[in-house]
């Protein structure tokens, strides 16, 4: 009786000593890097807000919607998407209005005839950063009248 007693308080002890051995690792999940990215997107989207807006332009001093769109992605993703409107709507996959994710390119058209003549990116909320024409870089509200009527398509760009 006194062995078998002996024979599970070494047991435990051993037991015990292991795990207090154990080093500790720390994990990494797949959604503490994409809230790290959203934060990201938010930081360099304030970041652009109130850039006046140039056509062809890539900088601070002005910017056009699709320099906006390479500019942010290269910056928080470290990925070079094509410089033009019509070429970034070839990319990822379509997704619906309704299973938006920020960082999801959204691409719009305000002339009767001819293509996609917009694109901005989504962050969450309903609300999408831009470059307007008349109002430089802005964030706007998707569920306005005028952007929901003239959306064409959303992509995902980002797995």
């Amino acid at each position: 009786m006194q062995a078998i007693r002996f024979f599970f308080g070494l047991l435990f002890l051993l037991l015990f000593w292991n795990l207090s051995c154990t080093p500790s690792v720390k994990y990494t999940s797949r959604h503490t890097t994409k809230n790290r990215f959203q934060q990201s997107l938010f930081t360099e989207a304030e970041r652009w807000v109130g850039t006046p807006y140039r056509y062809g332009g890539m900088d601070s001093s002005g910017i056009d919607c699709s320099g906006l769109v390479f500019r942010i992605y290269q910056r928080v993703y470290g990925k070079t998407l094509p410089r033009q409107a019509r070429l970034q709507r070839k990319l990822g996959q379509s997704v619906s209005r309704r299973y938006l994710k920020p960082g999801d390119l959204l691409f719009f058209r305000f002339t009767r005839s001819g293509g996609i003549n917009h694109v901005g990116i989504y962050l969450g909320d309903g609300r999408f950063i831009h470059a307007s024409t008349k109002q430089g870089v802005v964030i706007s509200s998707l569920n306005d009248r005028y952007y929901r009527r003239h959306l064409v398509v959303a992509r995902r760009v980002l797995r």
